[in-house]
C-alpha cells in the first residue's frame, strides 16, 4: 500500500519471514578464543575498553577480553567479559577481584551464564549486544 503523508510518500508492506539458518553443529557457537571459562564483569566506567579489562585481570592470563558497547559514541555499556583457559583461573580471578575499584568503580564479577535463545534454541550469551571492541591475547 502507497499513502502520502505530509507531503511525503510512504510505503506499508507485511514484513517477509526469514528463515534462520541451523547451526553446523550442536555445539556452542563461541567467539573467537573465548571460553567456557568466562566471567561476566559488570558495574564498567562508561570509559572502559578493553586495554583497561587485560591489564585489570593480567595476573589471571585471560585469553580474552571485551567490553560490550551499546551506541557507536565510543561509551562503554558498563559491562564485558574476560575468558579464562581454566576454571582455576577464572574462580581466582572472581575470589580476588570480585569488588574491588577499576577506574573508580567496583567491579562485579560472577560467571557468564548461557541462555537457550527462544527462537531457535541458539545459546546466547547474557545481556547480548553488538560489541565494538573486542581484545584477544
Amino acid at each position: 500500500m502507497v499513502q502520502e503523508v505530509s507531503g511525503r510518500i510512504i510505503r506499508v508492506e507485511f514484513s517477509r519471514r526469514m528463515k534462520k539458518p541451523s547451526p553446523p553443529s550442536s555445539e556452542p557457537i563461541v567467539p573467537s578464543r573465548e571460553t567456557r571459562h568466562k566471567l561476566y564483569v559488570s558495574n564498567l566506567a562508561w570509559k572502559a575498553r578493553s586495554t583497561h579489562l587485560r591489564e585489570f585481570f593480567s595476573a589471571f592470563n585471560p585469553v580474552s577480553v571485551r567490553v560490550v558497547f551499546s551506541n557507536p559514541s565510543g561509551q562503554s555499556a558498563g559491562y564485558g567479559f574476560v575468558s579464562f583457559a581454566t576454571m582455576e583461573e577464572a574462580e581466582a580471578a572472581v575470589s580476588t577481584l570480585d569488588g574491588k575499584e577499576l577506574m573508580d568503580r567496583p567491579i562485579r564479577l560472577k560467571f557468564s551464564e548461557r541462555k537457550d535463545d527462544e527462537s531457535g534454541g541458539e545459546k546466547k550469551e547474557e545481556k547480548d549486544e553488538p560489541d565494538d571492541q573486542n581484545e584477544e591475547a
